[in-house]
């Protein structure tokens, strides 16, 4: 059975305990590149006008699902202008770690093996919270902080304040798919660009045909929260 969320899941989850900061008065302290383990890849987080940085234990219990939800997070934005800084905690086997983070993750893109705790303790982060992901400026000062993208809420402030922080920096299209945001009036969504309609066959299909299959209820729009796709479930199978 394929799974997937309508739009409704955005709204109605309720909040995940979430501690957020919008003021840029601290500064972080980024990792070294002696720090940085690379596999094949060139790419350096660290001189991104943007960043996201979070912590990650590779002992957790929800590791396979972090990075599931960060994959999908990376794939729909610009990583010419997004960097994303892993802080990997300490663990007796890094060989092991690698071989999972780039051969049984797949994950293209690197890490920073933060021995000894030194970054996660200069910028005062809590080693007993592993998940806590913040989002930097140009500068590094923290605009927001609060837990890992795999809760709705969260996942939702960073692309949104993402969305925003591009489009002031002339790119409109750094960020798609579907933007939440929180206003005075309450919750608001939008797609920042044209979604993707998949049938349950995997068929892409122009806008115009979707939305005349979904007047004529012979499908349901159904999508996720990690996604710019719109999956065309069939009302009666």
């Amino acid at each position: 059975m394929i799974r997937f969320y309508f739009l409704v899941v955005v709204f109605g989850l309720s909040h995940f305990a979430y501690a957020q900061e919008a003021t840029e008065s601290k500064q972080f302290h980024l990792p070294g590149n002696a720090q940085k383990v690379s596999g094949n890849t060139e790419v350096n987080p660290l001189v991104k006008p943007l960043k996201l940085v979070t912590v990650l234990d590779p002992k957790g219990s929800s590791i396979d699902r972090e990075l599931e939800v960060w994959k999908a997070l990376m794939g729909s934005m610009d990583r010419d202008s997004i960097g994303y800084i892993f802080l990997v905690q300490d663990t007796e086997d890094s060989e092991r770690f690698k071989q999972y983070w780039f051969s049984d993750r797949k994950m293209d893109y690197p890490f920073y093996y933060d021995t000894g705790k030194k970054v996660i303790e200069a910028n005062g982060l809590s080693v007993d919270s592993p998940g806590q992901t913040l989002l930097l400026g140009a500068r590094n000062t923290i605009i927001l902080s609060g837990s890992s993208p795999i809760n709705t809420d969260p996942f939702n402030r960073y692309r949104s304040e993402l969305y925003q922080r591009t489009l002031e920096m002339g790119m409109d299209k750094a960020v798609r798919g579907v933007i939440v945001e929180h206003t005075e009036r309450g919750i608001k969504w939008f797609y920042a660009n044209e979604p993707v309609y998949v049938t349950e066959k995997g068929e892409v299909l122009p806008k115009n045909k979707a939305d005349a299959g979904i007047r004529s209820k012979k499908w349901i729009p159904g999508t996720s929260p990690l996604s710019d796709t719109i999956r065309l479930v069939n009302r009666h199978p």
